[in-house]
């Protein structure tokens, strides 16, 4: 199958009733920063006294700390691959794929460890959802590099993908600065790679 056929699946549904969707946004908002800055263990009635709600209401929307994590995880993705739409309007193409990479490996950082947490889901559909936009904005914009000369022409969206999920893999665990400084300079070393020969 081409990058460009992939089939990407369908959506997670959302609340409909306008007062239901605010409530789940507001959560995922909250979980977002929580799971950020406590990790996955977070306190679910703190996010749902940061969301402005009861902790019924928390339950009413994400009846399990997996399905909120699988909510604010989603929600990251779905931000990437609209990113990737800015940033081919916005950019040449090369810059394009550049910003992009940058701000995937930071969300791979941010949110290393969610997906043991996200294997718990049994018919994978969230992570297949996940997995098809990430694919989709990574051949959007490596195809478009390519086809300005800006890069190899034997470059792949899915080793580009890989490779980045290399470098997130490999800083995880330093100290900062250190990981910022290797995280720089690795990605420069993947990105300049890219370049054609």
């Amino acid at each position: 199958m081409s990058e460009a056929s992939a089939q990407v699946p369908q959506p997670p549904v959302r609340p409909a009733r306008a007062d239901a969707r605010r409530n789940y946004d507001r959560l995922v908002a909250a979980a977002t920063e929580a799971f950020s800055r406590d990790g996955f263990e977070a306190s679910l009635d703190g996010i749902a006294k940061a969301a402005g709600v009861g902790p019924g209401t928390l339950y009413r929307h994400f009846p399990t700390r997996l399905s909120l994590l699988e909510a604010v995880y989603v929600e990251r993705v779905e931000q990437l691959r609209e990113k990737a739409d800015q940033l081919t309007r916005e950019l040449p193409p090369y810059e394009a794929l550049d910003a992009w990479s940058r701000e995937l490996v930071l969300h791979g950082l941010v949110f290393r460890g969610i997906k043991e947490f996200l294997a718990m889901d049994k018919d994978g559909r969230q992570m297949s959802y996940c997995r098809g936009l990430l694919r989709g904005a990574a051949a959007q914009l490596v195809q478009r590099a390519k086809n300005a000369g800006e890069i190899r022409p034997d470059a792949d969206s899915v080793d580009v993908l890989r490779l980045l999920h290399g470098v997130a893999l490999s800083v995880d665990l330093m100290p900062e600065p250190e990981r910022a400084a290797a995280l720089g300079r690795l990605l420069d070393l993947v990105l300049d790679g890219l370049r054609p020969r």
